[in-house]
């Protein structure tokens, strides 16, 4: 739960949701960044921290620069995660540590028998 939790706080602001969906097209560095948002390469470099802490990007080194990259797993988990909100969808919560506490049964409740929990006897 808590790196779903970092991925939400990552994707909170609008300039690093600028940044993705710069990234999502292409592999870039925090220089190119900064001119394409027209914003100081000390505010991409923060905005990148945020992100590569979050595990929502990663760098590799080009040369001299380094250019930064999607990380696939880390949001095809929060899509995930969003998806199993959906009332039609399984609960998957023991994915997220609540099924050795009263969360997962309560969260359960109403849904049809649908709880991970459950599907996993």
């Amino acid at each position: 739960m808590e790196q779903i939790v970092k991925v939400f706080k990552a994707l909170g602001d609008e300039t690093r949701l600028k940044i993705l969906v710069i990234i999502s097209k292409r592999n870039i560095c925090a220089k190119g960044l900064s001119k394409h948002l027209n914003i100081s390469e000390a505010a991409v470099s923060q905005h990148l921290r945020i992100l590569k802490d979050a595990g929502v990007i990663i760098g590799e080194k080009m040369g001299y620069y380094v250019n930064y990259k999607l990380q696939s797993p880390i949001l095809l988990d929060t899509i995930n995660f969003i998806n199993e909100l959906n009332e039609d969808l399984p609960l998957s919560c023991c994915n997220f540590d609540l099924h050795t506490s009263d969360i997962c049964n309560k969260a359960c409740e109403g849904r049809k028998n649908r709880c991970c929990h459950k599907n996993k006897v």
